[in-house]
């Protein structure tokens, strides 16, 4: 399975950094080394502490106030395949911050030893850093994150005072999300220095701003409080809020002053036991005027915030193992009607097709919601970065397919009985092509000693190909263009033909790799109907072809399939 999330919402996070000394372990040896000799303008430091058997402490810090020594490419963002593991399936590639990224690759060889050792070492793992240090933080600890062993326990916090953004990538639906928690002044001005304002340093570069994305939990503070958030999209107003009331000047923040404030602030008070009428709505319109902001001046969507909030409530409720196995419920209900057709002699695919009206609703309403759940799951896998993708996917591949073998036929059965061709290219849907994909990237080529085992329970086996029956109604309506002469051309007729000796090759090697369900051979089914129609063409035509598909269908040996 994937890494588990370390904290279930930003609330959890944040209070336990506040009400433990968490937050003030991480900012304790920043001053230190920021008014030490190692303070170089410009350059990050990484220092490494042990305070304790069981805590390791590692520290970015960089000048108290970079921002009046330009850097080159300080605001744009520059393809990195460093972090190309950040890339969800569907996003080609990853951008960074082009100071964080010439700032840590002048680090790299520094921080892969480190990273070596860090593996090494038991406890907690705290991995801070201030302004541009955090920066190169957060990329350290996506560094360490990406090839780190899944099972370890112990798994690294990073946690940045007044850092800018990093990158255009989004880390919303990933595990890792809940690696990060950013505290923000609403009087530093460094959190929002790439974010077009009215009052930007001069040091902003907005050519690209609008791409840049927050990820991780965020601690907002002011002088009247504090709030906490972990949507992206709220976070980029806020920051781009406060960088157009802030003092043009650059100014230094003290966050060591912020942390001793927060032990009484309100972050401490879950929002939910707050008396509203409304927790949600009321509850975040106070955490935004706690931190100085007016949601009514500056148009930010609450309604869109109070939903998010109340499908994260939701979610929480029911872990995504309880949600599976409810959905392996809808499933067992489907391999009953499966069973009840093969009873009948019908055959699963052929009873759905030819299904009176009203046990069809009830087998559609049971695929509906499947498919709803398994489209969801495909969606969120392809968005998460590749290596947390590739492992958050196989822990509920074999549930997938199973779904995808027993749904995808009878997908193709309304398909083909409204009429339609050529299913596989003009109407699967991606997370069917998805689902196969990875299966067949997953397993290894099955042994000697699998396909004997295959044999022994054969009949009890889904067919594995779950396009099986799209390529037999595509045989099927080769035969009726090769039988209606006047109705095709001779080119149809014969490309017609090669589809059939192509289908015969692929339907003889599921044979014998024991991949297709006997009920393919029940004397009703389509196939049969196919063979039936494919038998007599070639009796009255070509009754000099043969192949062992056809050997095999004239001898009967199909009768001792399973």
């Amino acid at each position: 399975m994937s890494q588990a999330p370390l904290f279930s919402s930003a609330g959890e996070l944040a209070n336990l950094v506040v009400t433990s000394n968490l937050i003030d372990v991480a900012w304790a040896n920043i001053p230190e080394i920021q008014r030490g000799p190692a303070a170089i303008p410009c350059s990050v430091q990484p220092m490494v502490y042990l305070p304790t058997r069981n805590r390791t402490i590692v520290v970015f810090a960089s000048s108290t106030n970079f921002t009046q020594y330009p850097l080159p490419e300080v605001g744009d963002l520059v393809q990195s395949s460093l972090f190309q593991f950040l890339c969800p399936k569907e996003c080609p590639s990853v951008s960074i911050n082009g100071a964080a990224l010439v700032l840590f690759k002048s680090l790299e060889s520094q921080l892969y030893g480190l990273k070596t050792k860090l593996s090494e070492r038991e406890g907690q793992l705290i991995i801070t850093g201030h302004s541009l240090g955090g920066s190169v933080a957060a990329l350290f600890t996506l560094y360490l994150l990406d090839s780190m062993d899944k099972k370890r326990k112990c798994r690294p916090i990073c946690i940045t005072f007044g850092s800018p953004l990093i990158g255009d990538f989004d880390l919303q639906h990933s595990q890792w999300n809940s690696f990060f928690l950013h505290v923000v002044s609403n009087k530093d001005p460094v959190p929002g220095l790439f974010l077009p304002s009215s009052r930007s340093p001069p040091t902003s570069s907005h050519s690209q701003t609008s791409v840049y994305k927050p990820f991780g939990t965020y601690l907002l503070c002011s002088e009247h409080g504090c709030a906490c958030f972990d949507d992206p999209d709220l976070i980029l107003k806020i920051l781009t809020v406060a960088s157009s009331e802030v003092s043009g000047e650059v100014q230094v923040v003290d966050y060591g002053e912020i942390l001793r404030n927060l032990k009484n602030s309100a972050i401490c008070k879950e929002r939910w036991q707050v008396g509203f009428a409304d927790p949600f709505s009321d509850g975040i319109v106070m955490e935004l005027k706690t931190i100085g902001i007016d949601p009514a001046k500056h148009n930010i969507d609450i309604s869109g915030m109070e939903k998010a909030a109340r499908s994260l409530t939701k979610k929480t409720k029911a872990s995504e193992a309880k949600k599976l196995n409810d959905r392996k419920k809808t499933m067992a209900q489907l391999e009953w009607y499966k069973k009840k057709a093969e009873d009948e002699k019908k055959g699963y695919y052929d009873c759905f097709r030819n299904e009176d009206q009203t046990r069809h609703v009830k087998v559609q309403e049971l695929m509906a919601e499947l498919t709803t759940y398994w489209e969801d799951m495909v969606a969120e896998a392809e968005r998460k970065p590749q290596k947390e993708g590739t492992s958050f996917r196989t822990g509920w591949l074999f549930a997938g397919t199973t779904y995808r073998r027993i749904v995808e036929p009878l997908d193709i059965a309304d398909f083909y009985k409204d009429g339609g061709r050529d299913y596989i290219n003009s109407k699967r849907s991606q997370h069917y092509k998805l689902l196969e994909q990875w299966y067949k990237e997953a397993p290894k080529p099955p042994t000697r000693e699998d396909l004997d085992s295959k044999k022994k329970k054969v009949s009890v086996l889904l067919t594995e190909d779950s396009c099986f029956w799209a390529h037999v109604e595509e045989a099927i309506l080769s035969c009726q263009s090769l039988t209606n002469a006047n109705s095709t051309t001779p080119e149809q007729r014969e490309s017609s033909w090669d589809n059939l000796v192509m289908f015969g090759e692929y339907v003889m090697k599921q044979i014998e790799n024991c991949a297709v369900s006997p009920e393919i051979f029940l004397s009703g089914s389509s196939f049969m109907t196919w063979w039936g129609e494919y038998k007599a063409y070639i009796d009255n035509f070509r009754n000099f072809f043969s192949s062992r598909l056809v050997e095999y269908m004239k001898r009967g040996s199909y009768n001792q399939y399973g």
